[in-house]
């Protein structure tokens, strides 16, 4: 069937004078279909086949059902199970958009105050050429107070946390103060969540609005329209000014912008308003903005950082203690100059200088768990009376290792009662005493003597000045004794100790 247009086309052809075979061939149809419509009176419309659809039967429910603010594939899964529908999803998709009505959403104007309110938003403008010459992308900053529609118009080259908040700043700097709220749209810059009254803000941007004294209002998820003059002012920026302009780099693109702001934005007869918004900011808002802080607003960088076992972070090349209460969580790190803040959950929880050297411990001991806070006094007490419950000799090895190394008397002192629990105190007691004979103060000595079963071995005495050990007076006292004896390597005694257990050694009398 022919459309309308080709059938009076025929008809037209024909009054030109032209043959029906003419008239097929430039309409690329049969010279019959010619002389069917020429012998028609009126043109006929195209039959076409309507079918009623498959989900029409479940009109109704279906209508209710989406009042009920039910999505489509819910719906689709309710009607599989109460009614065996069996056409796909699609399908149903399909029907709803074109026999179900939808009815206009309406909104309200959002009136405010002089000075109350000022609208942020973000907006990508392309690639741009920064002073080296390679291409970035430039986001347009627009803040627009609401009461006069005065903009600011900003260029940014990412849309991270610093360069929001200093884009914010240039704006209350060129309106000379701050607004009482500001309202913006859910970039991650500033509000992290929002899901209804869950809201979770930047701590960065946080911080700012409480410096600059200004009220945070986020935008609904989805809700472009509740700032809708930023949006049309993104918009005015993209269309008039992106437009029909070109620039060399980043210089001439911020100097453009400048003039163009200044010079026709808003100086113009604004859309709605039918005011010119400059005007009216000068003559009725102003005033009317909170004064700008005294202080500038230092910004922190800050990273994400996990609360290791040893209750530190690492930032760089050093490490930062953070409250034991906190390991296995991940903080937020913030620092600037020399200082260093630990934030978890908007409140901080640990504060630090910043450490210069690398590989360095910068620790505060309030931080560790109390049953592991010891002082170096506290914690030399405590070993030192662990090695006294071993035995007299035991304890004066302590203090002799304490005197011979003062740094890392603790290793030896800790592999020594790691040897209590597989030889017993007596058999350790007895290794000691022996290693003490002989000046040995490692405890691999003492290991060795107690593998070798040479703890009751006897020892052999001075063969100059006759001096028994007979007890263990001090670690100085033995210590302070002339080496007029006998020195022989420990091997020598393993071996002795090898050829049987009555083996003695010559000249020697047990103390």
């Amino acid at each position: 069937m022919l459309t309308m247009y080709q059938q009076i086309t025929i008809k037209t052809l024909k009054k030109q004078g032209k043959l029906n075979k003419e008239i097929a061939r430039d309409l690329n149809c049969h010279r019959n279909t010619v002389r069917n419509v020429l012998c028609r009176e009126f043109p006929i419309e195209k039959q076409t086949r309507r079918k009623q659809s498959y989900f029409a039967t479940f009109k109704d429910r279906i209508e209710e059902l989406l009042k009920k603010g039910i999505t489509r594939i819910r719906i689709w899964e309710m009607l599989r199970d109460e009614y065996g529908v069996i056409k796909p999803y699609i399908t149903l998709c399909k029907y709803v958009e074109t026999a179900i009505e939808k009815k206009p959403e309406a909104f309200v104007v959002q009136n405010t105050a002089s000075g109350e309110e000022a609208e942020v938003d973000f907006g990508y403008l392309g690639l741009i050429r920064d002073l080296s010459g390679v291409l970035r992308k430039a986001y347009g900053f627009v803040m627009v107070l609401c009461y006069s529609r005065h903009a600011y118009f900003g260029v940014v080259y990412n849309q991270s946390v610093q360069s929001f908040i200093s884009a914010c700043i240039a704006a209350c700097e060129y309106f000379g103060g701050v607004p009482k709220r500001i309202k913006i749209d859910n970039l991650k810059a500033a509000v992290l969540k929002n899901r209804r009254y869950d809201l979770e803000f930047n701590q960065s941007f946080l911080e700012f609005a409480y410096h600059y004294g200004f009220v945070i209002t986020p935008c609904t998820p989805y809700e472009p329209q509740q700032k809708g003059k930023v949006e049309k002012g993104v918009c005015y920026l993209k269309n008039n000014f992106m437009k029909g302009r070109t620039f060399t780099d980043r210089t001439d693109l911020e100097r453009q912008l400048k003039g163009w702001m200044n010079s026709y934005a808003n100086l113009r007869t604004h859309g709605t308003t039918r005011k010119i918004p400059y005007q009216v900011f000068i003559t009725e808002e102003k005033d009317k903005l909170q004064k700008l802080p005294e202080t500038p607003f230092s910004f922190y960088q800050s990273c994400q950082r996990l609360v290791k076992q040893n209750c530190h972070i690492n930032l760089g090349t050093n490490y930062y203690s953070v409250s034991s209460q906190y390991v296995g969580k991940t903080v937020e790190v913030r620092w600037q100059d020399n200082l260093i803040k630990i934030i978890y959950r908007h409140e901080e929880i640990a504060r630090h200088i910043l450490g210069k050297g690398k590989g360095e411990y910068i620790t505060t001991p309030a931080h560790f768990p109390d049953f592991k806070v010891y002082s170096e006094t506290g914690y030399q007490a405590q070993y030192e009376e662990k090695m006294r419950e071993i035995g007299p000799w035991a304890h004066s090895f302590f203090q002799q290792a304490v005197k011979e190394n003062s740094s890392y008397w603790n290793r030896t002192v800790r592999k020594i009662l790691g040897l209590v629990p597989l030889y017993g105190r007596e058999k350790v007691e007895k290794a000691i005493k022996r290693a003490l004979f002989y000046k040995a103060y490692q405890a691999s000595i003492i290991k060795n003597i107690l593998e070798n079963h040479l703890e009751d071995a006897e020892i052999e005495q001075p063969l100059l000045s006759g001096t028994v050990l007979n007890q263990p007076e001090t670690a100085e006292t033995i210590a302070g004794q002339k080496t007029d004896m006998v020195t022989r390597e420990l091997s020598y005694y393993q071996s002795i100790a090898k050829e049987g257990d009555d083996a003695q050694i010559p000249g020697s009398v047990m103390p």
